[in-house]
């Protein structure tokens, strides 16, 4: 009797998993269906975007004078929305890598509506999915400073534009500001690999994927298949393939156990990684031979054919670059490493007046930065918030650590703060050897030979094989394309049942429990199929990263490429800057600004005394002391403030004694300084207080310090 009550529950339980294992597979496939029909929808429409905001394009670069398909636009505020053309204007600008634009801005929560929800007007430079004819990249970078010299024309009384460019329209933006510093205010950099070669032995398999295929002429086969346009879908599914259990099965597999709660989300992403865009062969050239596999970007040298010099030294304004380690796409080594390209020491960035800031992010990969997940989100909102506070900051290399007291994430009340830090805290995020860097030189000078020749003998030959109907069956057969359209209803007209099918499957829904021993064992198959692929993973990562040092890093390779005895890459870091003139020059500099001449200077100073020599610079601090200050005298402008503040910074980290000097001389000829220490002293505990900061006893050891060395014994602190 036990053993027949037994069966029949082992048979109601397997009955139950079976009808809902029939459900999800039809709800997962209608999914697929709405997928494919997006994907044939936005690669229709060459201008497709995933904006949620709406906007009007002010300003098309196939009117340039050399066409490029990109455009500017100006976003325009929702309802309930108040922007103040007085404001800094914000210019957003996403990667052009593989997909279509959009993805800064398709949440409420994003770059874009962070901007807005502070009140600043913001700009967006989209671009469409197929390029102008005889279009190159040298084209957009020559065009698109043209869109950034109209927003600056436009914004002549605001402070000056905060530039954000996400992944790999980081350096399209630099670019920009390169050849227009003047223009330009803090400009952000979110998960932009600007260091290719860097990386660690056992991590970032991607970067030896041109060397890996004997460099670019792979990417010019493509483009002649292609009838010289190059599909995106190519690199989309270099970046699926780095990780093979989320892309061959957890992606689809965590849709599918949850599929009665993340189809939406799950299709809203898809929206965007799904809207392929084409480049011209020559773009992609240009991209791969000067930045991927050549690794000019940080050498100083990158010069345009009509004598433009793209030198990141050359921008003057502050820099902020998100850091993440959650992917292979745009891991620390690439994204901060170019800083230590750069810089021998932080001596070097200050005595060229940079100011240098950037933040990392243990928990996301790249996307997850700019695209308002959860976690990426916060530090978006951090940045709209901190770039009045980025402004004061003295020259210098900063880390923003973002603070969690408790209880405040929940909350929503994120703070953060600015910590030195030093090139050897960039160097241990990864950094390679001169043998690594030497093989990396061996493969990117095989790569320009090996390039030369498939353009002589092959490229000829595709000119008579290729038309327009090839290529375009060449880019529908693409697997990744395939993986979308087959599900299409266009494409797959059985399709169309599968809608009606889901409808009744809603209807009668039974979703399994959890403790179902069949959806238990289910679960524990998924997890040994996941586990397999990313073993699979980890073996063809270390046997690609075998194989190409194994060939790059031989003697004789190197000797018979001739890069045996060259400096394997000759950075700007090896050959320091006049160092000694510029610092003499910064100090000079600084010492216009030791006079304290009034109550406002004084309070300025006495309170980035407090600060502690620049450890606890927060932007919750900036924002209140210009609000005090501001009370005090309503003549003072928000950004006078901040350069008095800037300046008091600069001051006390090259001349301390000097300017503490100052403040004490002031003190002693007016009668007030007493209550002027208090005030300063009690603004600076409560905004860190309110923000549930606890200060660090060298805080307030300066607090006791100062009210002895100014003479002030009755000052109440």
């Amino acid at each position: 009797m036990t053993d027949t009550i037994l069966l029949t529950e082992q048979a109601r339980q397997f009955h139950d998993y079976i009808t809902d294992f029939i459900q999800r597979s039809i709800l997962f496939t209608d999914i697929m269906r709405k997928r494919g029909n997006e994907m044939v929808a936005m690669t229709g429409n060459k201008s497709s975007t995933v904006l949620r905001f709406n906007f009007e394009v002010i300003m098309d670069g196939k009117e340039f004078a050399k066409p490029i398909n990109y455009w500017l636009a100006r976003i325009l505020p929702p309802d309930g929305v108040i922007t103040d053309n007085k404001k800094r204007p914000y210019v957003i600008q996403d990667p052009r890598a593989g997909q279509g634009p959009g993805i800064g801005g398709f949440k409420k929560d994003s770059e874009i509506g962070d901007a807005l929800k502070n009140g600043h007007p913001v700009y967006f430079i989209g671009f469409n999915s197929i390029p102008e004819e005889q279009q190159t990249y040298e084209d957009i970078i020559r065009g698109q400073v043209k869109f950034y010299e109209a927003i600056a024309n436009r914004h002549s009384d605001s402070p000056k534009m905060c530039a954000i460019g996400n992944c790999a329209a980081g350096y399209l933006t630099m670019f920009s500001a390169m050849q227009r510093p003047d223009i330009f205010g803090p400009i952000l950099i979110a998960g932009s690999p600007l260091s290719y070669w860097n990386g660690e032995r056992g991590k970032n398999p991607m970067r030896y994927a041109g060397g890996l295929i004997g460099g670019s002429w792979i990417n010019s086969l493509l483009g002649d298949l292609g009838g010289g346009k190059f599909d995106g879908t190519y690199l989309i599914m270099n970046f699926n393939l780095l990780s093979l259990s989320n892309f061959l099965w957890s992606k689809q597999y965590n849709l599918f156990t949850n599929i009665d709660n993340d189809g939406e989300r799950y299709l809203e992403f898809e929206k965007w990684w799904g809207d392929f865009i084409q480049m011209n062969t020559p773009e992609i050239k240009w991209l791969v031979d000067k930045l991927f596999i050549g690794n000019q970007l940080t050498t100083g040298e990158l010069t345009t054919s009509d004598g433009i010099c793209l030198d990141p030294r050359r921008i003057t304004s502050p820099l902020i670059t998100f850091v993440s380690d959650g992917d292979n796409i745009s891991p620390p080594p690439q994204s901060a490493g170019w800083i230590a390209d750069l810089y021998n020491d932080t001596a070097d960035i200050i005595a060229q007046g940079k100011t240098i800031v950037y933040c990392l992010n243990h928990k996301v990969g790249h996307l997850a930065i700019f695209t308002a997940t959860k976690v990426g989100r916060r530090e978006d909102e951090l940045f709209v918030e901190n770039m009045d506070s980025i402004d004061i900051l003295p020259p210098g290399l900063y880390e923003l650590v973002v603070d969690t007291p408790e209880g405040a994430e929940e909350q929503g009340k994120l703070v953060s703060h600015y910590e030195p830090r030093t090139i050897a805290d960039i160097k241990a995020l990864g950094w390679n050897s001169d043998a690594d860097n030497r093989a990396f030189a061996t493969a990117a000078k095989a790569s320009e030979k090996i390039s030369q020749l498939y353009d002589t003998m092959l490229h000829p030959l595709f000119g008579g094989l290729m038309n327009e109907k090839y290529s375009k069956l060449a880019k529908n057969l693409q697997p990744l394309r395939l993986s979308y359209t087959l599900f299409a209803e266009s494409v797959n007209p059985w399709m169309k049942t599968i809608a009606a099918f889901a409808d009744q499957t809603v209807a009668t829904r039974k979703p399994v429990m959890a403790d179902n021993p069949f959806f238990q064992f289910q679960e524990e198959v998924a997890k040994l199929v996941t586990q397999s692929l990313d073993n699979i993973s980890k073996l063809r990562d270390e046997l690609e990263e075998q194989t190409f040092f194994s060939i790059w890093a031989n003697p004789l390779v190197q000797k018979f490429w001739g890069t045996d005895k060259q400096v394997p890459r000759q950075l700007p870091s090896d050959t320091p800057c006049n160092r000694e003139e510029l610092l003499n020059q910064y100090h000079q500099q600084i010492m216009t600004y030791l006079p304290v001449a009034n109550e406002i200077d004084a309070l300025i100073r006495l309170v980035t005394l407090f600060a502690g020599k620049r450890h606890y610079i927060g932007e919750y601090l900036v924002r209140e002391l210009v609000h005090e200050l501001q009370k005090r005298d309503s003549s003072l402008s928000k950004e006078d403030i901040k350069i008095r503040i800037r300046h008091n910074f600069m001051a006390l980290e090259v001349a301390h004694d000097a300017a503490f000097s100052a403040l004490k001389e002031y003190c002693a000829h007016t009668e007030n300084s007493a209550q002027l220490v208090t005030d300063a002293s009690e603004l600076f505990e409560r905004i860190h207080s309110e923000h549930g900061i606890v200060l660090p006893p060298e805080a307030r050891q300066i607090l006791l310090d100062l009210k002895h060395e100014l003479n002030l014994t009755t000052t109440r602190v």
